[in-house]
């Protein structure tokens, strides 16, 4: 019987029921006017607690794939910084002697991961 419930507290806290419940009754403990329906608070409050933490983990998704955002525009910015700086060397090499740019001298296609 104690190794049953040993299991079951155990569980209980690796899967943060007890630390949503402690929580939810401490928000309960420093209510300043104690509500007539205790358990519908505690409902409301777990409730809300379940909401934000699904809030929070949209959130969290959402930094994830403007970083990934941010990889890519950084990657076609130094792309596209390298492509500028070779079209301004063929344009001077083209100015200084006279010649017509070649397909060799200027890239044409951005990395294929970009």
């Amino acid at each position: 019987m104690d190794s049953e419930r040993e299991k079951f507290r155990t569980y209980v806290e690796k899967s943060g029921v007890m630390s949503a419940l402690t929580n939810a009754l401490v928000h309960l403990y420093e209510e300043p006017e104690k509500p007539n329906d205790a358990l519908t608070y505690l409902k409301l409050t777990l409730g809300t607690m379940n909401h934000e933490e699904k809030h929070v983990q949209m959130l969290e998704e959402k930094i994830k794939e403007q970083k990934a955002t941010i990889d890519n525009l950084n990657a076609e910015n130094a792309f596209l910084k390298e492509r500028l700086a070779q079209a301004e060397a063929a344009a001077a090499f083209k100015a200084t002697t006279g010649q017509a740019e070649t397909k060799d001298n200027v890239t044409k296609h951005p990395p294929e991961d970009v």
